[in-house]
Order: structure tokens, then sequence, then C-alpha cells
């Protein structure tokens, strides 16, 4: 699943591509990642709007139409989105094409289905779901509010990290390069883990998920940010890949565990059990 930069670094290249363009017709050919409304109203909501702006909430993609209107979407595990300058067929596991009237396309595709697409004004988007119970980023974050909910809690530290509603934008990638660089194993309770080293894995989360970003995210799967554009970060981490046999600091093997069913990379003789 794309995590905070990859989303960063698709909502960048959105902008580049579509910002201020006006939509002539959309088509939707997989109706069911379109929530709420019936396709049919999504479509004449979305017809005729300029598009004002384009941010990120974690890994919500936040789309500002003229009208008051917000566009939300979610690319969960595949989704992606392909920009053509002149009218393109859809393929099998296209979900849904934006028609502009400068004759551009922007499609979005996803070979999971899991992608979802929500309707919004400005004035409501942040206090409905899905984005009402979404937590600040690392870099906003309340630490204190963070150390308050991690101090009441046995779940290991790794999965209340993924907790969207105590940090957003970290996922399975982040939350392990943060962990090996605060030196804490990631089956730790949460509530055994010193105040200072929480502060030190919000810290690390944050520099690495930002440097990941400059460098267009990390590609170890699947993840494009744009017509079939790879990341580049995925060489620079540090614990969370596959490659990696060893350890980068004490050369001791690299071992993959299971935490909460995800699959987790960790040196045992670095990161302590707390």
């Amino acid at each position: 699943m794309p995590e905070l930069p990859e989303v960063r670094t698709v909502c960048r290249i959105l902008k580049e591509k579509v910002l201020n363009k006006e939509i002539k017709k959309v088509l939707v050919f997989k109706p069911k990642l379109f929530r709420e409304l019936i396709v049919d109203d999504f479509i004449q909501e979305l017809e005729n709007e300029k598009i004002l702006g384009i941010e990120n909430l974690g890994k919500h993609i936040i789309i500002k139409l003229t009208n008051k209107k917000v566009l939300l979407s979610h690319l969960r595990m595949e989704g992606k989105y392909r920009f053509f300058e002149k009218s393109e067929s859809p393929d099998k596991h296209t979900v849904a094409i934006f028609k502009f009237k400068d004759n551009t396309e922007l499609h979005y595709v996803d070979t999971r289905m899991f992608g979802t697409f929500y309707l919004r004004t400005i004035d409501d988007y942040l206090t409905k779901l899905p984005l009402s119970k979404i937590a600040a980023e690392p870099g906003n974050i309340n630490v204190e509010q963070v150390l308050e909910k991690l101090s009441k809690t046995t779940v290991s530290i790794k999965t209340k990290l993924l907790d969207q509603t105590i940090v957003s934008g970290i996922g399975n990638i982040y939350v392990d390069e943060a962990l090996f660089l605060a030196k804490v194993h990631p089956t730790s309770p949460s509530c055994n883990i010193p105040k200072n080293v929480i502060k030190k894995i919000l810290k690390y989360a944050h520099d690495v998920m930002q440097e990941s970003y400059e460098y267009g995210g990390s590609t170890l799967f699947s993840y494009e940010s744009m017509n079939h554009e790879q990341g580049q970060f995925q060489d620079k981490l540090k614990i969370h890949n596959s490659k990696l046999k060893n350890c980068s600091v004490c050369s001791n093997p690299i071992y993959k565990i299971k935490v909460n069913k995800r699959g987790t990379y960790v040196c045992p003789h670095c990161q302590k059990v707390y």
C-alpha cells in the first residue's frame, strides 16, 4: 500500500498534470469504488467542475473542486493514476476516466479494486468519515496526545503506529525503518516504551518519510507515482527490504517475523524489546 511519501508524490504529480483543469466528462467502469452516492449522481456532481487544489491527509488524496466540492481518493493496495495528453481506451483494470475540456485525460486504475472515492464539501470533508478519525502526520502531530494514548495499551508499538487514528501516513515500510533507527523492537508493548524514545520514533518516522518523498517514494512491489514511474528510495531502506540479509550496523542477520499478521523486518541485536 502506498504510504505517506508515495501519496505525497502522487499528489505532487497530479498537481503538475491536472490542477486548474475543468472536468468535461467522467466515465465510471467499476461503480463499487464510488461510495455512498449512486454512480450517476457522482458523475453529475463532478462534471463541469474545475480542479482548484490537490493535497493529502495521511494516505488520503484530497481534490478540491469549484462549488465547494471535494473529491476524496484512497489508493489502498494497488490504485494508480495515469495521465494522457489525448483520448486513450480503458484497459481491463480501469476504474474511471476523467476527461478534461482541453482533451487530456486522467485514468484511475486498480488491479485489486480496493481503492475508494467519496464526495464531500469544503465544509464537512474533515468532520465526516473517512477523514474525521484520521490523525495528523508525524511532522504535525500533538506528541503529548500520542504519548497518552500509547501509555495506556500493551499492544505492540508497531501495531499502534500503523493505526491511522494515532498517527497518519505511516505504513509497513516506514514503521520498520523508524523502529530500526530508534533501536526499538517492533513487538515491544507500547506502554513500556519511555516517552523520550517514543518522541525519537516519531521524529525518525517523519525524517525517513520526508527523505523518501524526495526520492519519489519506495517501489518494493508495484507502486508507481504516475504513468509507470517508480520510486527510488527502496535502495536506501535500512531494514525493510528482502534484499538485505545482514544489519548495516552490526552485521548480524536481519529476521523477517510477523507482527499482527504484518511482515516485519528486525535486527534482534540492535533493536531492544522494552
